[in-house]
């Protein structure tokens, strides 16, 4: 794999292996490569452009100057939303504290092999209660790659809230899969 060592933190954060097939759109194949590792092909102003699920950091968030004010387009506030606001939380359904992996390993000829990430923190907040999951990783076909996005889908099963509101014209700048930070009351 070209890695240093063999330890987690040599992996390369996102490989793929996957089988073009040529019946299947371009469009189709690429998403199919993007999707195991939350990447999106978006499409703005007549081309596409990759982006990659990470974290935020606090500087991250990209400004932009109107008639000599400096907005922060990311950051949406109170003045930002038109109408009201919902919250949802589906709660502790569709939550795991287990989440299971299977991949096609090179190192067992090809065969299928499957790993569990298992977060005992987790296990406590449900009070012992087993919640398992199956992430399916058709592209992977490494140990630690496939580890790292079991962690990532453990994880995002634990944050499931979601939020609906109408934004008003500042909402044009941002794009389908861009970071942004609320702050309403």
């Amino acid at each position: 794999c070209g890695w240093e060592e063999q330890q987690q933190r040599w992996a390369t954060r996102h490989q793929t292996n996957h089988v073009v097939n040529t019946a299947t759109s371009v469009f189709n194949n690429i998403n199919g490569m993007l999707g195991h590792f939350n990447g999106i092909l978006r499409y703005s102003n007549g081309k596409y452009a990759l982006s990659v699920e990470a974290a935020a950091a606090t500087d991250e968030f990209a400004s932009i100057t109107v008639d000599g004010e400096s907005y922060v387009i990311q950051d949406i506030t109170e003045d930002d939303i038109v109408g009201s606001i919902s919250v949802s939380d589906p709660g502790a359904k569709g939550t795991y504290n287990s989440v299971s992996v299977s991949l096609v390993d090179p190192q067992n000829k090809f065969e299928n092999r499957s790993i569990t990430m298992l977060n005992s923190d987790y296990l406590k907040e449900d009070k012992r209660i087993p919640k398992r999951g199956d992430v399916r990783g058709p592209g992977i076909t490494n140990f630690f790659n496939a580890r790292m996005n079991a962690k990532q889908y453990l994880d995002q099963a634990r944050k499931a809230l979601k939020i609906n509101f109408t934004m008003g014209p500042k909402g044009v700048l941002l794009h389908s899969g861009d970071l942004i930070r609320i702050t309403y009351p």
